[in-house]
């Protein structure tokens, strides 16, 4: 709100002018992470079906006055209702995710996880947990920030010295991980077991507090 307060008293009446700009942001964000993400066999269904179990619960307790009002959350009357369908969102994940493994038998490719990152942003969105998605889609983040930071320090590099220089073997992350030699599998597993700690953070961010 801080924000928008110079414009007076009515301030509130122009809090969208702030919102549209960062639900922007976030969609364009998570939907582009997600896409990177989706590299190396079962990766970007794997994170996605942890981040949708995430949010399956944090649309469930935002639904219910009681757990509501004891985390001393937002109560948001019928939201709990998306539970369901995030419940199917991380089905259908886990479905493919049994195809996807490695070695994949099929690929999402960039309508799928563009798709899969636009209902995950839009998902926190509509439960109002979006300030909690830099910590949920940690995965997601770091994997857009390793293409922004080595795309940009190239770009510098080869400015200043007349030959690019890398901060990453290569990008997004995981092919960084792929060049030092590890194993698609193990990169995914421990890939997971990140999104998987994010995720029980996100969570124990309704109490902590």
């Amino acid at each position: 709100s801080w924000l928008i307060k110079w414009t007076g008293k009515d301030y509130k009446n122009y809090a969208w002018i702030v919102f549209i700009p960062i639900v922007i942001f976030f969609i364009t964000a998570i939907s582009n992470g997600a896409n990177l993400t989706d590299g190396i066999d079962g990766l970007a269904t794997g994170t996605s079906a942890i981040i949708g179990s995430c949010l399956a619960i944090l649309a469930w307790v935002s639904g219910n006055i009681i757990f509501a009002n004891y985390l001393d959350i937002m109560y948001i009357p019928n939201v709990g209702e998306l539970t369901i369908y995030i419940s199917a969102f991380v089905g259908a994940t886990l479905g493919f995710l049994w195809y996807n493994t490695y070695p994949a038998q099929i690929f999402m490719g960039d309508t799928g996880s563009l798709a899969i990152g636009g209902i995950i942003a839009v998902f926190a969105i509509l439960i109002r947990k979006e300030l909690l998605i830099p910590i949920m889609c940690g995965i997601f983040i770091a994997e857009n920030l390793s293409v922004i930071m080595q795309v940009s320090y190239f770009k510098m590099t080869k400015k200043k010295y007349g030959e690019g220089k890398r901060l990453f073997l290569m990008a997004p992350l995981h092919h960084h991980y792929q060049k030092k030699g590890y194993a698609e599998p193990k990169i995914v597993q421990r890939f997971m077991i990140v999104c998987i700690i994010l995720a029980v953070t996100t969570i124990l961010t309704l109490k902590l507090r």
